[in-house]
């Protein structure tokens, strides 16, 4: 094989190199609404964000819907109640699990910040016109799809 013939990864052109990139640029730029003016890191604000969308969820549950492992699941929670913004309370028809739900602070810490990262995401977002912010809708749904069928086979 010639060196001609390798085939080489350009990363800036290769799909997952630049969403991997995209996607973290974005948790940073938007993490700084929450951390400097809220005091509450990336993990904490996924955490509270689920909560405040489902109410109750054990701590699995939210490592699953997060995409986070299970001990940035455990620190954001522990950091969060010490805090007073969530609480644990047992199962009662399974005395070892606990269900996460928010306090009136944490609610309260919620509804302060939902406001500001929907205004960061509508001035990211402001780039597109609407024809292609639906466009990247269905195409990231496409693409979720298929990276779940893939990780099946």
């Amino acid at each position: 094989m010639h060196q001609t013939d390798k085939e080489v990864v350009q990363l800036q052109q290769f799909v997952p190199y630049r969403m991997a990139h995209l996607a973290a640029n974005i948790s940073v730029s938007l993490s700084k609404i929450y951390k400097q003016e809220f005091d509450i890191s990336i993990p904490e604000w996924r955490v509270l964000a689920q909560l405040a969308e489902q109410q109750k969820l054990y701590s699995k549950d939210i490592g699953q819907i997060t995409s986070m492992d299970k001990s940035k699941v455990s620190r954001a929670v522990k950091i969060l109640k010490t805090k007073g913004y969530l609480i644990r309370q047992i199962d009662q028809n399974d005395l070892r699990a606990a269900y996460l739900s928010l306090t009136a602070l944490g609610e309260q810490l919620y509804q302060n910040i939902a406001p500001k990262a929907l205004q960061w995401e509508k001035q990211f977002l402001s780039t597109l016109d609407d024809s292609e912010h639906q466009i990247l809708m269905h195409i990231l749904a496409k693409l979720d799809a298929q990276v779940l069928a893939i990780s099946q086979k």
